[in-house]
């Protein structure tokens, strides 16, 4: 074996240890099986960031996954921050000057396209680079296949051959393909030795998310392999738990990929950096550097802050998910390791230690009401305290989003058992989320702003009335905000707000100070010290003054993180003072606050969780300041890491210059805690109480926080929150939905408060073939009754259909969370049952639908009930006057369904869904609302529950049609009508025909469903983000102007 390990440093035990299980297992196969399928999903993802973040270079993700399926804004952005860490590591090594070949190797490479994008991106670094894809046998052979049949791909590659032996499976001059487990590190070894000389090389070793599915040994061996070749560098990129398997995000991780039968080996065993670091140094790399994604992205040596910012403008790419992109990216460890010292740049990376920093962490209990089902799930709401006409005390958890949508409604809590309920009426504002509600004392509540999507903010204001619970309108405010820092001064009626979000890219970077008297005036902001930041805590102490300068009153507070305009933390714990002069306009003034234990050496760069500042700097934070002078911070993110358990809280005097942490505490209850998108509110009598919360978890599902959870504040020892002890607790009370709305007189309203009127779809017989060519061309959707489609309405009960089909059959079904499917935010999964097991399971309740796919090719071709249930085709026919839809059929869909509503959709192809079994009610919407109906760009799904909005003013503007299919009748659903559905019955199954009407324009590639956009609508998109960027240099104004005129000019045209 010596020939294989030339370097002295591999010991023969560690030969052995790499050589063993070269035998697969039929269950070994099996596994491996389920992690290259964890390469789909990728690659889906990866092609999705490929077209959106990077319009103008080669796009060559798309010649491995055939259909663009555009993730989340959310996805996206992960999947953007780990595709640029790979290429600015294998770029630095390409560009640095070596006397050697340049080796990259990408370890369970899956179908990434790293080298062709190097080769395109830094042709001249590349001209002495080799690239070496490795993964299993099954997987290379595809990826070859697609290399060959593709001539993007293979007019790159010179010397080109294939099958060339010792798995190596394909070999050119740049570009090397080797079909190896990785847990044989011999025969990795000599297939390598085979295509480059070793002795001669320096390798760049890429693992990103792969070595993790390894038992952790092997992934060791891996490791400890490629620091035996020489000169040699590691990227490591894989999941961590810096806070531990309990944390929501990582309980959420490790369970998904639990499920996914692929669980992550290495995690346990390296849990965070630290570990990571020790992993590679005691594995022969002689400098390893160790950062989190989250540090990666805050780091001008990676990502430099003209980068971000055109990150966040990316016009197609709205986002405001950034405590869920914090927390994940916080999960996900790079290493850079190399054999070399000093031949890379390292960047400093650290753990949290409270030690160091001498901060005692008090441990807390809370009393904790749970919920019931799905009540009290919302976050990114507002709390606010009303009252009954006894004075009992009552809370609200105002709007934000929910399971499926933003809501109009808010979560009402009481203490348990008051003696009488809380009127409440039913009319106010509009949905949102990221709004604030601000006590103004006898005034009531103030609500300011807010948004729906990210580039559609709030500007209009309301204000609670808590004498009789009513809302009222208010003044505007000069401009929508969202994610705006806002506070009461002191114990006045007058509200200060500083900064906040105009639209996805442009923060406000002034203050505005708001009367009832006066409405809103903005503030002059004085000297240089105030960076303008979004997401930032303020504050304010209680007592007002008299200005020592001049005629007028002053207040004092605190100003603490936020995300600054280069899309990073802002380090500034900032001392305000707002001078209110006798006359002229009110001014502020910041002052930086420093560590009082380390007043010398503060400096705004430091945002360490080695450092004070980098655990007060947050962005979503919550907080208060108590009359003694002390800020209680409550979640949020950090810019170093992740806001751990004992960290959550935290307390700080700030009542001098100089800021000291007093304490922080940990909340220990049987349900984890996560304080994001958490509502918190001071009762009067000094119960904190903590409602809704939670976070997307990437692609991997959503966490709710369980219940409401109440402390009680101690004045006198304000460094402890304590359990209440034998108060009562709070709990979740009921909802109460907001129907309709007060418009102010003269103001512009921003919410209609009509609704929508109902058509109903009319019901007609056909009878002749040119009488439905008549229904087809006048482009309405109708109901067809009293058709014949054969035996299947009286056959096709539950057992006939299990017994025709067989008990085993295994198809794959929805499986929902919600009887709301929601296909934007995937609350449901895809899972395989028999189909006898679906049945039953739908006869209990079960939340299950059925989409049939084609039985032999479910990602290639459409359905087609002859092929794919022919058992059952027998039964089902279309009636003859129909003969146009059976000459164009493009797919015949068998559907069953269970408790869940289908998703608000559109189809490009006509079709004719054909009730067979129960009934079902249908909500279809003319194209023409498609731009009241919150979809996004690109995507023919929404997250609109319409079945709940239809009555609310949200959807005034639009033109809803109903229909209520029983057996036997037949909807005509043209193309492009937005439609969604619910059952009537506890079973529905019915055929979905689709059939081709236009005689061309339907895109060329592949459409298993249905439902890809037009070609000329494809070819608009990217015409769109070329035009957009052609604006973006431009001031905003001018931007919008002209965007604007170009709007006007094409609507113009489709009148023309």
């Amino acid at each position: 074996m010596s020939q294989y390990f030339p370097n002295s440093k591999m010991s023969s035990s560690f030969k052995a240890k790499a050589q063993r299980g070269q035998c697969h297992s039929t269950k070994q196969q099996t596994l491996n099986d389920l992690v290259m399928a964890t390469n789909s999903s990728s690659i889906v993802s990866k092609r999705s960031v490929e077209r959106i973040y990077y319009p103008d270079e080669p796009h060559f993700f798309r010649f491995f996954v055939k259909k663009f399926v555009r993730r989340a804004p959310l996805i996206n952005r992960g999947y953007y921050i780990r595709l640029h860490v790979i290429d600015v590591v294998v770029r630095r090594f390409l560009e640095r000057p070596s006397g050697k070949k340049k080796v990259v190797i990408n370890l369970g490479c899956g179908s990434d396209v790293l080298p062709w994008q190097c080769m395109t991106r830094y042709p001249d670094s590349c001209q002495n680079a080799k690239f070496v894809d490795i993964d299993f046998p099954d997987l290379i052979e595809k990826k070859c296949r697609v290399v060959q049949e593709t001539p993007e791909l293979n007019s790159l590659l010179t010397g080109l051959k294939t099958d060339v032996g010792d798995h190596v499976q394909l070999q050119s001059n740049q570009y090397v393909e080797i079909g190896c487990d990785l847990r044989h590190i011999s025969d990795i070894h000599k297939a390598l030795s085979t295509v480059v000389d070793i002795a001669h090389c320096e390798f760049m070793f890429v693992a990103e998310v792969s070595i993790t599915y390894m038992e952790t040994e092997g992934a060791d061996s891996v490791i400890e392999w490629a620091s035996t070749l020489g000169q040699a560098e590691f990227c490591l990129l894989e999941q961590i738990i810096p806070d531990g398997a309990d944390h929501p995000f990582a309980a959420a991780m490790l369970g998904h990929f639990e499920k996914l039968k692929t669980p992550l080996k290495s995690v346990f065993t390296y849990p965070d950096i630290d570990s990571q670091r020790n992993r590679f140094a005691s594995r022969g790399w002689s400098q390893v550097d160790v950062n989190s994604l989250w540090q990666i992205w805050s780091s001008d040596q990676w990502l430099s802050a003209y980068a971000r910012r055109r990150v966040d403008a990316i016009a197609l790419e709205p986002f405001d998910e950034w405590e869920e992109f914090a927390i994940f990216a916080a999960h996900y460890c790079v290493v850079i390791a190399t054999t070399t010292p000093g031949s890379v740049p390292m960047t400093s990376s650290s753990s949290k230690n409270l030690e160091r920093l001498d901060i005692p962490v008090v441990p807390l209990s809370a009393d904790f009401s749970e919920y019931s089902g799905t009540r009290g799930q919302r976050r990114f709401g507002a709390a606010m305290g009303l009252k009954n006409h006894l004075g009992e005390e009552f809370l609200a958890n105002t709007f934000g989003l929910g399971t499926n949508s933003r809501l109009r409604s808010y979560d009402l809590y009481e203490k348990e058992s008051p003696l009488r309920d809380i009127t409440t009426h039913y009319t106010g504002p509009c949905g949102r989320m990221c709004h604030t509600m601000t006590y103004l004392g006898d005034y009531g509540n103030l609500l300011v702003g807010g948004r729906t999507s990210p580039s559609s903010p709030l500007g209009d204001c309301w204000l609670f009335d808590k004498r009789v619970n009513t809302w009222q309108r208010v003044d505007d405010l000069p401009l929508p905000l969202y994610r705006h820092g806002i506070t009461r001064l002191g114990q006045s009626n007058m509200v200060l707000l500083i900064g906040g979000k105009s639209n996805p890219s442009t923060i406000f970077n002034g203050c505005l100070l708001y009367s009832p008297s006066s409405g809103w005036i903005e503030c002059d902001v004085l000297g240089s010290n105030y960076v303008p930041v979004f997401g930032a805590l303020s504050v304010s102490f209680h007592e007002a003054t008299r200005s020592p300068k001049c005629d007028g009153i002053q207040f004092s507070g605190v100003l603490v993180g936020g995300i600054s305009q280069d899309g990073i933390m802002a380090s500034q714990i900032s001392r305000w003072v707002l001078l209110l002069p006798e006359n002229g306009k009110p001014t502020i003034s910041f002052t930086v606050l420093s560590d009082i234990n380390h007043s010398g050496s503060w400096d705004r760069g430091v945002n360490s969780t080695n450092h004070a500042d980098g655990l007060i700097n947050r962005f979503g934070a919550s907080g208060f300041v108590s009359p003694e002078g002390q800020l209680i911070i409550f979640g949020g993110i950090i810019a170093d890491g992740i806001v751990a358990s004992d960290v959550d809280i935290m307390i700080i005097d700030i009542s001098n210059s100089h800021y000291k942490i007093l304490s922080t505490c940990r909340i220990a209850t049987v349900s984890r805690l996560l304080l994001v998108g958490t509502s918190i509110y001071l009762t009067n009598d000094d119960q904190l109480v903590i409602m809704g919360g939670g976070a997307t978890c990437f692609s991997m599902g959503t966490f709710w926080n369980r219940g409401c959870y109440t402390l009680r504040y101690s004045r006198t020892a304000p460094t402890h929150m304590l359990p209440t002890s034998n108060e009562r607790k709070w709990r979740h009370s009921r909802i109460v939905e907001l129907t309709g709305e007060i418009k102010r007189k003269h103001t512009p309203s921003s919410c209609n408060e009509q609704v929508a009127v109902k058509i109903d779809i009319p019901r007609l017989q056909v009878t002749t073939a040119a009488a439905f060519l008549a229904v087809l061309k006048a482009g309405k959707p109708v109901i067809i009754e009293e058709s014949d489609l054969g035996g299947c309405v009286q056959n096709w009960s539950p057992e006939y259909i299990v017994e025709k089909l067989g008990f085993d059959r295994q198809i794959i079904v929805h499986e929902a969370n919600s009887s709301k499917m929601d296909f934007n935010s995937k609350n449901f999964t895809y899972v395989t049952k028999s189909f006898g097991n679906t049945m039953e399971e739908i006869s209990k309740g079960h939340k299950l639908y059925l989409r049939a796919l084609s039985e032999d090719h479910p990602v290639d071709q459409p359905a087609n009930i002859k092929l794919d249930f022919p058992q059952l085709a027998g039964d089902f026919h279309l009636p003859e006057p129909l003969s146009f839809v059976a000459e164009n059929e493009f797919s015949s869909v068998l559907r069953i369904t269970g408790p869940v509503n289908m998703w608000l959709h559109y189809d490009v192809m006509a079709n004719v869904y054909c009730q067979v079994v129960g009934s079902k009610r249908f909500i279809l919407f003319p194209p023409s609302d498609v731009t009241q109906l919150s979809f996004a760009p690109g995507s023919s799904s929404s997250s609109i529950d319409v079945f709940s909005e239809l009555q609310s003013p949200s959807l005034a503007g639009t033109h809803p049609h109903e229909a209520v299919l029983k057996p036997g009748d037949i909807l005509f659903l043209p193309p492009l009508w937005l439609h969604t559905a619910t059952p009537l019955s506890d079973l529905g199954v019915a055929v979905n025909v689709f059939f081709r009407s236009l005689d061309n324009g339907y895109s060329s590639g592949r459409d298993v469903y249905g439902n890809r956009d037009l070609a000329a609508y494809e070819k608009g998109q990217q015409d769109v983000t070329r035009i957009a960027k052609s604006f973006s240099k431009l001031p905003h104004d001018m931007q919008d102007f002209y965007i604007k005129r170009l709007a006007d000019e094409l609507a113009q045209k489709t009148l023309d």
